[in-house]
C-alpha cells in the first residue's frame, strides 16, 4: 500500500519507496528528500535514512521511526502524535511547533535539536541525549525525562507540570570551572514535577515555578532560583551550595538535611519552611522572612541575618551578623 511500506535494506543498499503526498505528487524516502506535507500516518519507517529531509507539515502520527536517521531534518509543524522515535538520531533536527503528544523518544539522540513551542505532553524522553536542545515555550505536562541528558538545554517558559525529570542531567559545572553550562529554565513551570536526584548545577531557574516540586537529593550548586516560586517544594538532602534564591517564594518548603553553604536567600519568603538537620555555613538570610520556619538539630557555622524577620533563637545561636 502506497505510503505504508517499510524502508528496506537489501544487500546493504537502501531501497527507496514512493509515497503520495497530500498534493498527490510522488516523493521518495531518502536522505535530503522533499517530503513536505507527506501523509505517513502509521507508516513503518524504522531505520529509515532521512538525514536532512524536509518533512515540514508531514503527518507522522503513529508512525514507527525506531532507529531512523533524521539528523538535521526539517520537522516543523509535523503531526507526530504517538510516533515511535526510540533510538532515532535527531541531532540538529528542527521540530519547531511539532505535535509530539505521547511520542516515544527513549534512548534517542536529540543533541542541539530545536523543539520550540512543541507539544510534548505525556511524551517519553527517558534516557534521551538532549544536550544543548532548544525547547522554549514547549508544553510537556506529564512528560517523562527520567535520566535524560539536558545539559546546556534551553527550556525557558515551558510547562512541565507533573513531568518526571528524576535523575536527569540539567546541570553543568560550577562557576569558575570548565565544562558545560547548566540548563536555562527561566520561567519554566515544574509544578508537582519529580526532579529528585536531578543534576541542576549552575542551572538558571530564575522565575521558575517549582510549587510542590520534588527536588530531594538534587545537585543544585550555583543554581539561580531568584524570584522563583517554590512554595511546598521538597529540597530534602539537596546539595545547594552557592545557590542564589533572591526574593524567592519558598513558604512551607522542606530543606531537611540539605547542604546550603554560601547559599543566598536574601529577601526570600521562607515562612513555615523546614530547615531541620541542615548545615549552614555563611548562609545569607538578609531581609528574608523566617516566620514559623523550623531549625531543629541544625549545624550553624555562620549566617547573615541583617534585617531578617521573625528569626528563631536556634538560628541566632550561630555566629550571625
Amino acid at each position: 500500500m502506497i505510503g505504508r511500506r517499510s524502508v528496506l535494506m537489501a544487500f546493504g543498499l537502501l531501497v527507496t519507496i514512493s509515497i503520495a503526498s497530500s498534493a498527490g505528487a510522488q516523493k521518495k524516502l531518502a536522505p535530503g528528500a522533499d517530503l513536505r506535507g507527506a501523509d505517513l500516518q502509521g507508516a513503518d519507517l524504522s531505520g529509515a535514512r532521512l538525514a536532512g529531509a524536509n518533512l515540514t507539515g508531514a503527518n507522522l502520527s503513529g508512525a514507527n521511526l525506531n532507529g531512523a536517521d533524521l539528523r538535521e531534518a526539517y520537522l516543523r509543524d509535523v503531526n507526530a502524535a504517538g510516533a515511535d522515535f526510540t533510538n532515532a538520531q535527531l541531532g540538529n533536527a528542527d521540530l519547531t511547533r511539532a505535535d509530539l503528544t505521547e511520542a516515544v523518544f527513549r534512548d534517542a539522540d536529540l543533541t542541539l535539536a530545536t523543539l520550540d513551542v512543541a507539544r510534548v505532553a505525556r511524551s517519553d524522553f527517558a534516557n534521551a541525549l538532549m544536550a544543548g536542545v532548544h525547547m522554549s515555550k514547549a508544553r510537556g505536562t506529564g512528560a517523562n525525562f527520567q535520566r535524560a541528558v539536558l545539559s546546556a538545554a534551553n527550556l525557558s517558559q515551558s510547562v512541565f507540570v507533573g513531568a518526571n525529570f528524576a535523575e536527569a542531567n540539567l546541570g553543568g559545572r560550577g562557576q569558575g570551572h570548565p565544562g558545560p553550562n547548566g540548563a536555562i529554565l527561566r520561567g519554566t513551570d515544574f509544578s508537582g514535577a519529580d526532579l529528585s536526584k536531578t543534576n541542576l548545577v549552575n542551572a538558571k531557574l530564575n522565575q521558575a515555578i517549582l510549587m510542590n516540586t520534588d527536588l530531594r537529593g538534587a545537585k543544585m550548586g550555583f543554581a539561580d532560583l531568584s524570584w522563583s516560586r517554590a512554595d511546598g517544594a521538597n529540597f530534602a538532602d539537596a546539595d545547594m551550595g552557592w545557590v542564589r534564591a533572591y526574593a524567592a517564594g519558598m513558604t512551607g518548603a522542606s530543606f531537611r538535611g540539605a547542604k546550603v553553604p554560601l547559599a543566598q536567600f536574601s529577601g526570600a519568603d521562607l515562612g513555615g519552611a523546614d530547615f531541620s538537620k541542615t548545615q549552614f555555613q555563611r548562609t545569607d538570610f538578609t531581609q528574608s522572612n523566617l516566620d514559623r520556619a523550623v531549625f531543629d538539630d541544625i549545624d550553624v557555622e555562620e549566617v547573615y541575618l541583617r534585617a531578617a524577620r521573625n528569626v528563631p533563637a536556634k538560628l541566632r545561636g550561630g555566629n550571625d551578623k
